[in-house]
């Protein structure tokens, strides 16, 4: 997962100096590798949204129109994919960049996405828990499982009680000003953690290729470092593995400054045909961030 994977590429040509700034920067992936760079990288070179989070601005901003994402770019390949978005896509929705945009990015679009489905998703979801307490009582990760599930459960269901009373636009002002209470976020954020941890460490065969520091006898302790925290941005593998647990289909929409001329589409997962009216999730990342997307 390392950025520097680069230098084991053959025939690899720099042409320019701008491809060799994005070679330095490293956001995509060259002949396979992957584009989520190191998860020491600071989030978010290219946005002001992680100086406005570390000022205590909010963690989920309003919607805005596509066509001013332009602006929060310097470099113009990354500005010409910006605009190339606009045929599919027309508003998208700033996360702070504090370490935890994608667990935000990606239960938020989740739940904004939940009143356009029946109310059978919810069980759906909730049913995907259930193996996780006795995996969790396995392993020696901290912090209560109990606490985080029930206020993930809890704010479930509350949103399958707000959509069967609220109209489509009502049920999503009053999902944004519940955005806005941080502490009930930060809750659920915290389990969204726990249940990547829960899956990397009891599926460690399946990760360890993605993880060469992953211990098969004790991989408790990577995730406790790199998991776990926070403030720890996350890696491709985070985003596989809280997928495979949950089944949400999940899709990236990738602008870097990489020569390749058009964004790119990043499928981490897809919905199986058992679960017909699961809803995508659709992030858009740059560098070292993510937001949320809105065709």
């Amino acid at each position: 997962m390392c950025c520097t994977n680069w230098c084991n590429t053959p025939n690899l040509v720099i042409k320019d100096i701008e491809q060799l700034v994005w070679i330095a920067s490293c956001p995509f992936q060259i002949l396979g590798h992957s584009f989520w760079r190191h998860e020491d990288a600071p989030c978010d070179d290219f946005s002001m949204v992680l100086q406005t989070s570390q000022n205590g601005g909010p963690k989920i901003h309003e919607k805005e129109p596509l066509s001013s994402l332009e602006s929060e770019f310097a470099y113009d390949p990354m500005k010409d994919k910006s605009n190339k978005l606009l045929a599919n896509y027309s508003e998208y929705r700033k996360v702070a960049g504090d370490g935890s945009c994608f667990y935000r990015s990606f239960i938020y679009s989740y739940l904004e996405l939940l009143v356009k489905v029946p109310h059978e998703e919810e069980l759906r979801l909730i049913g995907t828990l259930e193996p996780l307490l006795e995996k969790f009582q396995r392993l020696d990760l901290p912090g209560s499982y109990y606490h985080g599930h029930d206020a993930f459960v809890n704010f479930i269901l509350k949103c399958m009680d707000r959509k069967q009373t609220l109209s489509v636009s009502d049920y999503e002002d009053w999902l944004f000003q519940e955005s806005q209470n941080e502490q009930n976020f930060a809750n659920i954020i915290s389990y969204l953690r726990l249940v990547t941890a829960i899956q990397i460490c009891t599926e460690v065969e399946k990760f360890s290729d993605a993880i060469p520091e992953l211990d098969p006898l004790y991989p408790e302790g990577w995730c406790r470092g790199k998991v776990i925290p926070m403030e720890k941005d996350a890696l491709e593998v985070h985003l596989v593995a809280l997928t495979d647990v949950l089944h949400v289909p999940l899709r990236i929409v990738i602008i870097d400054i990489s020569p390749i001329a058009e964004p790119n589409i990043h499928t981490i997962y897809e919905s199986p045909e058992a679960f017909p009216v699961v809803p995508r999730v659709t992030l858009l990342y740059r560098p070292g961030h993510y937001d949320i997307i809105y065709q």
